[in-house]
């Protein structure tokens, strides 16, 4: 999250920067910190990440319980789990938000997945 090794870049937004620090003025390198109790590393607050879904604010209101996929078209896809530039009420998965898909800057990216096959 913007704590105080990030405040320092952005010294209009000093005030509102967490008193901790975590040793980064932007994002972190990948598994810098512990993982979470599924073994996975950097799911919030490192930076926004893009999902398949589309985005439509009404779409939970009609969706499947299990496993919603997001509507089938959008004009703007979903991201998750803030960035390091994001207050800590948005570094969670459940938290959505969005931006159109040519949307390009530092506090966004995605994460790769490798599937192992059977041993």
């Amino acid at each position: 999250m913007f704590d105080a090794d990030a405040a320092v870049n952005w010294r209009k937004w000093q005030a509102f920067a967490l008193k901790s620090h975590d040793g980064y003025p932007f994002t972190a390198p990948v598994a810098s910190f512990a993982p979470n109790a599924f073994g996975l590393y950097d799911m919030h607050g490192n930076a926004w990440e893009w999902v398949a879904d589309w985005h439509a604010d009404d779409y939970y209101a009609n969706s499947p319980l299990e496993d919603p996929q997001g509507p089938a078209s959008g004009t703007v896809r979903v991201r998750r789990g803030g960035s390091w530039h994001t207050w800590p009420f948005y570094a969670r998965a459940a938290f959505r938000n969005w931006n159109t898909p040519e949307t390009r800057y530092t506090l966004l990216g995605m994460r790769l997945l490798r599937e192992l096959g059977e041993p």
